[in-house]
């Protein structure tokens, strides 16, 4: 129940609250009817076989050849019926995945960068990609899996059990002296059996729903080192680390290893059960049957219908046997989900920083763990000017910029920056798009003209570039471009944005020099209305700072 309840809660904006859902809630009534209307035509195939083993029985060729064609018009009925089910089962699954995928998106890199938060917090789930891409998949299709087939189970059990129950009559014994009747007895034949072998599936896949949780853990941590291998394949080749490397995947897939052994082992114990379950139901109802089919109370297309019934009957009720592997893998996914979306609701320590006209930073900066990390600090910044930051290596200038830009709340005193400010990080990330379209960013193409990126390209010193504006094809930038020309990139785009305020952590650090000195002369001749703080360690950059501090001297 508590799991249906999470479920809930994960799906029902969807269903319940989001606009424009009539259309999604009409396709699920139409899956589901059709897929219900399945149930149907099982029982007219059953009903068709009884009279064709009659006939088969009674060597009747007169009845034999039309019940062939009735039999082709009813198959054709069916898969017309089964196609279309699937279809638009489909169509519902990709509308709602989009829909729920969209919906955690603008909630994992919402404006706040919330995303960031939970990493600087130490809240953010493990692999938030595989929650995103795969299991809001998996949950969707599982989900609408799980819920057809149980109602078809439940409508099955209520058309075949009324058949069961007609075809195997009264079961009349003598014991101790005394009659005995048992009316139906075929249908309480099939429902003690059953009940049998679900609880007996129960004790065995219990701890399949653990197992399953952990594998799909285990396998995104995997895919998440194996990105890791690419992301810094330049660093892990300059160090000849490619050994290490191995052994650190060969550690991660050896703990894929031994939670997979443990699958398959209570896989294949369940198997054992399942399987044998399936093979003793196709016999079971013959067995039973056989008296009265020997006696004469029933011809063999009767025989042929209680058979076929009584393993509806037992595959209904036994719906909880057959997909108890599916249903442990649905609520693993369930789990996974549910863990996401807590972290996405989670609160979070609001941001530090007051708006102004200045960027400025007096106080103390403490680490995560309330440390003192800089005492003390005043600085400020002033449009137009460029101020630089130095100091010893993990002395906290990333901290202090962190702090700045709205992202580290464990400050004391007061922080202002500018609206509109940008915060340009040590690690820069171009993201696979068309040129113009890069330059951009994140505001869109249409956010600038073809001769401004011109421009502003020639001003970077990135000439070679300009053929590639008129390409629409996106291209891996961070594989392509040198680290120093990936840093004039984001020169050039500051040179189209003109934010408020630019926070810039070694910017510069891949430039020489002279090209470090020139840019940000450029910057600040084009953007007199900019305030720039830049951390950096480049002398030549010092010299030229209209302020500069020092934060080891607290100048």
């Amino acid at each position: 129940m508590h799991q249906l309840k999470t479920f809930w809660r994960l799906v029902r904006p969807f269903w319940m609250q989001s606009t424009g859902r009539t259309g999604a809630r009409l396709l699920l009534l139409a899956v589901i009817g059709l897929s219900l209307s399945t149930v149907w035509f099982s029982v007219r195939l059953n009903t068709w076989n009884g009279a064709f083993f009659n006939a088969i029985q009674a060597m009747d060729g007169g009845t034999i050849y039309p019940l062939l064609l009735e039999f082709i018009a009813i198959v054709a009925a069916f898969v017309f019926v089964l196609v279309y089910a699937d279809w638009l089962r489909k169509k519902l699954v990709i509308e709602w995945r989009r829909w729920m995928t969209e919906d955690l998106l603008g909630r994992w890199l919402s404006a706040d960068g919330r995303h960031y938060r939970l990493q600087l917090a130490g809240l953010e789930p493990d692999n938030p990609d595989q929650r995103i891409a795969e299991d809001v998949r998996l949950l969707i299709e599982s989900s609408l899996t799980l819920v057809i087939s149980f109602l078809r189970s439940l409508l099955t059990i209520v058309s075949f059990v009324t058949i069961l129950w007609t075809l195997s009559g009264t079961l009349e014994w003598t014991m101790f002296g005394t009659e005995w009747a048992l009316p139906g007895y075929m249908v309480w034949t099939c429902i003690g059996y059953t009940l049998v072998a679900t609880g007996l599936t129960h004790v065995i896949g219990r701890p399949l729903m653990k197992l399953n949780f952990e594998q799909q853990r285990r396998e995104a941590d995997f895919r998440t080192s194996l990105f890791d291998i690419r992301r810094h394949g330049e660093s892990i080749a300059g160090l000849g680390a490619e050994e290490a490397e191995q052994a650190r995947l060969r550690a991660s897939f050896e703990r894929i290893v031994g939670n997979w052994r443990s699958l398959m082992n209570r896989e294949r114990d369940l198997a054992f059960f399942t399987v044998g379950f399936g093979q003793v139901t196709q016999l079971v109802p013959i067995f039973f049957a056989l008296p009265k089919f020997l006696s004469g109370a029933i011809q063999l297309g009767g025989l042929m219908q209680i058979r076929i019934a009584f393993q509806q009957v037992a595959s209904a009720i036994g719906w909880f046997i057959y997909a108890y592997r599916d249903i442990a893998e649905w609520s693993a996914t369930v789990d996974r989900l549910a863990g996401f979306e807590a972290a996405l609701s989670a609160p979070l320590p609001g941001s530090c920083v007051r708006q102004g006209e200045h960027v400025a930073a007096c106080g103390l900066v403490r680490s995560k763990t309330g440390e003192p990390l800089l005492e003390d600090l005043c600085l400020g910044a002033e449009p137009g000017r460029l101020t630089v930051v130095r100091g010893a290596s993990g002395i906290g200038k990333t901290t202090l910029l962190r702090a700045l830009a709205g992202f580290w709340p464990w400050v004391e005193g007061h922080l202002e920056n500018r609206p509109g400010a940008v915060w340009l990080t040590q690690r820069t990330w171009l993201a696979p798009m068309p040129l113009r379209e890069l330059l951009a960013y994140p505001y869109g193409a249409d956010a600038v003209s073809r001769s401004g990126c011109e421009a502003v390209l020639r001003d970077a010193g990135l000439e070679r570039l300009v053929p590639l504006l008129d390409e629409d094809e996106p291209r891996s930038w961070m594989n392509t471009l040198s680290g120093g020309e990936q840093q004039r990139v984001l020169f050039a785009r500051l040179l189209l944005a003109r934010p408020a305020a630019v926070l810039m952590d070694e910017t510069t650090s891949g430039l020489d020099d002279a090209l470090a000195v020139r840019l940000l002369t450029l910057l600040r001749e084009r953007l007199p209305d900019t305030t720039f703080l830049l951390v950096s360690h480049q002398p030549a950059v010092h010299r030229i700072a209209d302020r500069l501090y020092d934060l080891g001297e607290r100048a």
